[in-house]
């Protein structure tokens, strides 16, 4: 077989250097390292090899904690996650694989806390539409999974309000009263909205109608948007926007006059009604890539808001994954088309979950059966954790989607949203992106006012 290398070509809030990674094939490395007290083989390459063959990968070109960068990596696969996997010795002389997934749960949360904390501001928290797809709340679950996150950062519930766009092709009136508890629970605000007429109002004056003096006193220190966003060039629309009702029964001009928010509304906002220094967090596809203008709707929106604004830049939004565990073990695939998505980690974790052993067989069959040998030797040498805490708020969760009011009616969803924020899309969906963007980077980027 012959050797196979990938380049980097993806930057993704990430601080490493570009390497080549050998894949389908075993590189010798050093026999041993020493780590602690642990001693442990490090020619190990052609496991990772095996998952990450056909994935770009990072990390830094120097040995870490004396193991080879050939092992000790931070793997950027193509959903992608970002994670770190590091290799611990154990007693019976196997391994122990750990990851820690930085892109979720640490490249968001930097900043927007603490900004969010400031007296006499307003944390905004944006659900869009899903009109279309099975689960028609994902933009609620990803939303209150924000919304939980600022909370224990320790901004005060009674300074964040949930926007929660509306239309009736997609809720039913029991939903509007589910939302409303959601939010007493929570001690937060909830503004339910209709148009971008309503948006705008309340960005500028707090109030969905227009008028009032209330954002006089109170300004906009930190926002969230999670909804669907176009670009012309790749997705449609006539404009970049948040397109808030992509999928509803209505013509895209309509759309577009009425509810999307589109990248020449953003001169409808007024600056005064920001703090200083905001931070907004677009989770919403493309939202930071050059139009046919080479204006980017995420540096206009820096531009007027005067603050810090992060948005996916060359690339789309995946939320096919906000409800996966990947705490402890970061690997997951998201197949370009119509193929199967599988979560490792959720194959994994409910294995362990039902005290079955984790055979070769099943490793195969998330492997691949031309890693038969690398299987048997992951199942022969490699400990996995037990069920992390992280599952059982999973399954806790898919509990509460199920509970009913006492008319009988679904919530659908978990009053603590979602597991996980949304990803970079995988490389194969996106591959019209990369090609058309080639040499720019690509990932959740942030961008400053010029």
């Amino acid at each position: 077989m012959g050797k196979t290398y990938f380049n980097l070509v993806d930057e993704l809030n990430f601080s490493g250097n570009e390497i080549k990674i050998k894949g389908c094939s075993v590189q010798p490395l050093e026999k041993q390292v020493t780590s602690g007290s642990a001693t442990f083989r490090t020619d190990l390459s052609h496991i990772y090899q095996s998952v990450l063959a056909s994935q770009p990968q990072m990390c830094s070109t120097e040995p870490v904690h004396g193991v080879s960068p050939e092992v000790y990596l931070s793997v950027m696969n193509s959903s992608p996650q970002v994670a770190r996997i590091s290799i611990e010795g154990n007693e019976k002389d196997g391994y122990v694989a750990k990851t820690n997934t930085s892109l979720n749960k640490v490249s968001m949360r930097d900043a927007s806390a603490t900004s969010a904390k400031v007296e006499d501001t307003e944390a905004i928290v944006v659900s869009g539409l899903q009109a279309k797809g099975n689960f028609k709340y994902q933009f609620i679950e990803t939303a209150l999974h924000d919304i939980d996150v600022l909370i224990e950062a320790g901004t005060s519930p009674t300074d964040i309000t949930w926007i929660v766009y509306w239309h009736d092709d997609v809720y039913r009136h029991y939903d509007r009263i589910h939302f409303q508890e959601t939010a007493n629970k929570l001690g937060i605000k909830m503004q339910k909205i209709e148009s971008k007429k309503q948006f705008i109002n309340y960005i500028n004056c707090k109030n969905k109608n227009g008028g009032g003096t209330a954002r006089n006193n109170i300004k906009i220190s930190y926002m969230s948007v999670f909804g669907h966003g176009q670009t012309p060039i790749f997705t449609g629309g006539n404009e970049t926007q948040l397109s808030f009702g992509l999928g509803l029964n209505l013509s895209e001009v309509e759309l577009e006059q009425t509810i999307n928010f589109l990248q020449s509304d953003i001169e409808q906002l007024k600056t005064e009604a920001f703090a200083t220094n905001p931070i907004t967090y677009f989770f919403t596809c493309n939202t930071g890539t050059a139009g046919r203008d080479q204006l980017r709707f995420a540096q206009l929106w820096a531009n007027k808001t005067k603050g810090e604004t992060w948005a996916f830049t060359n690339a789309r939004s995946n939320y096919i994954f906000m409800n996966s565990t990947m705490d402890e073990i970061g690997i997951a695939f998201n197949f370009p088309g119509d193929k199967i998505d599988v979560a490792v980690s959720d194959v994994i974790n409910g294995l362990r979950d039902e005290g079955a052993s984790i055979s070769t067989e099943v490793l195969t069959k998330i492997f691949g059966e031309q890693n038969r040998e690398t299987v048997k030797y992951v199942s022969e040498h490699f400990i996995f954790y037990p069920v992390p805490e992280e599952w059982r708020l999973k399954k806790a969760r898919a509990d509460d989607r199920e509970r009913v009011d006492s008319q009988g009616n679904k919530y659908g969803y978990a009053d603590k949203g979602s597991l996980q924020y949304p990803l970079v899309n995988n490389i194969g969906d996106d591959m019209d992106i990369i090609l058309g963007t080639l040499g720019q980077s690509r990932g959740f980027i942030k961008f400053t006012p010029e």
